[in-house]
């Protein structure tokens, strides 16, 4: 266990390499001008970012596996080096072919960032002090979401869309240099056999499922997505039939019986769920269904990440102070009811209602989140750090692809087609009831597993 000296470093190394990210949102104000660049639609160009997401899926398992077995600091080197390289073939891609093809594999050293940077956030510090630690991680991509798509449109027009990524070069070289300093050598794990069916299995799952998810709005029940839900389907069976015949699987499945990582996966796959479906559908309402300007409409949503950007160092304590099971509860019941207050926004709901009701969900999301990482990682060995990193991301992706297909879907279904702001409003109060009911899913599961431990409890305060 290290000391408090070094456990510092650590967690601002963690800090550093999860702050990577950033480059999931500062690209996005950069895609107009890449499209009239390389003279590319909005279907092609989806891919810049698209094609980012499912490469990081895909690598979350593999990345934390590698993490367990070779150490640390090699992986965590590799991925900052790989991040760095595809970082400025991206800026300097001469065509948008290799941009997509540099943004793949740049998702891929991303995947090997987050993963291995949340293993160490979590093994930094004793149990007693990682809610506090992880708080303390949970901002740097609080902070990514606030300021990346600020920075990335300011660079676009300074200097257009490849200034982007070639400002973020000193980022994985920081990293690299630092992992190399302070993390400890270790020898590989020789006699650990590494899963490679299994990994694949649970890899091919993760994206085939995002990548059904994430088309469902645009092609319904077409081929694509069934094609995609078929291959996610027969994945996920495979890994399984893998994992239970293998002697070293890379995943135990007993923990799947485990309620502790259940409840934590599932809030924290609903935290994403509220980050993405609470970002889209609520911008939809504000600029077509009330007629608000973007520049409006992006200042009454920023409560919330403001508000998790400065309540994720407090969440700790409050997770300290309450208790994993008070806080997880109270978490999700912030998402549940700015969730239920979204539902009753209509075409003459005060702008100080919407800014109130984004609060509360930033609040929720902070104090979810933190206590969802706690619960679900706390249920890992130190030596299976990176493994329950990559379950606990993965089970997040998945939250978040939903976060953006399913309310999309009850979107479409609302409108019908019709492009005026009466649809705009039917449409999203269509959405925000069903996000609704999908966030009141993982409440239903923390309840229930509260009401099993505190038979004679009352209620979480």
């Amino acid at each position: 266990m290290t000391g408090a000296a070094q456990a510092r470093p650590l967690l601002t190394l963690a800090w550093l390499a999860g702050f990577t990210l950033i480059d999931a949102s500062i690209v996005s104000l950069a895609l107009p001008d890449i499209a009239a660049d390389f003279d590319r639609t909005v279907g092609e160009l989806a891919w810049v970012t698209t094609g980012y997401l499912l490469a990081l899926a895909a690598t979350l398992l593999a990345a934390g596996r590698l993490s367990d077995h070779l150490g640390t600091r090699r992986v965590l080197v590799l991925g900052a080096i790989s991040f760095l390289i595809t970082t400025a073939a991206s800026g300097l891609a001469p065509s948008f072919e290799l941009l997509v093809a540099a943004r793949i594999v740049q998702g891929m050293a991303g995947g090997v960032l987050y993963t291995v940077s949340l293993a160490i956030a979590v093994t930094a510090y004793p149990p007693e002090r990682r809610a506090s630690a992880l708080a303390i991680y949970f901002t740097s991509g609080a902070l990514g979401a606030v300021i990346g798509p600020v920075i990335g449109g300011l660079l676009t027009d300074l200097g257009g869309w490849r200034l982007v990524f070639l400002v973020q070069l000193p980022l994985p070289v920081a990293v690299a240099a630092a992992a190399w300093v302070l993390l400890p050598r270790t020898a590989p794990r020789g006699s650990q056999r590494f899963d490679v069916p299994g990994i694949a299995a649970a890899s091919l799952f993760v994206v085939a499922g995002t990548f059904a998810l994430l088309d469902l709005p645009a092609s319904g029940t077409g081929p694509s997505v069934l094609l995609g839900a078929l291959i996610a389907i027969g994945a996920l069976a495979a890994f399984v039939l893998i994992e239970h015949r293998t002697a070293e699987p890379a995943v135990r499945l007993a923990i799947f019986r485990n309620p502790r990582f259940v409840a934590g996966s599932a809030a924290g796959a609903g935290a994403w769920f509220a980050i993405m479906s609470g970002t889209i559908y609520p911008a939809i309402y504000l600029q077509f269904g009330r007629g608000f300007s973007a520049t409006e409409a992006g200042v009454l949503l920023l409560a919330a990440p403001l508000v998790g950007l400065v309540f994720f160092p407090f969440a700790g304590r409050f997770v300290g102070a309450l208790g994993v099971d008070r806080a997880l509860l109270w978490g999700l019941l912030l998402l549940v009811g700015s969730a239920a207050a979204m539902t009753t926004w209509g075409s003459t709901t005060e702008p100080w209602l919407i800014v109130l009701t984004n609060l509360l969900t930033g609040a929720g999301i902070a104090l979810t989140l933190v206590a969802s990482a706690t619960d679900a990682l706390s249920q890992f060995a130190p030596g299976e750090a990176g493994t329950g990193s990559a379950l606990f991301n993965s089970l997040r992706q998945l939250g978040a692809a939903m976060g953006v297909a399913l309310p999309a879907v009850a979107y479409e279904l609302a409108v019908a087609g019709s492009p005026s702001s009466a649809s705009a409003l039917a449409g999203s109060s269509a959405a925000f009831l069903l996000r609704l009911l999908a966030l009141s899913l993982p409440l239903a599961l923390v309840v229930a597993r509260w009401r099993a431990r505190h038979p004679l409890a009352e209620g979480p305060a």
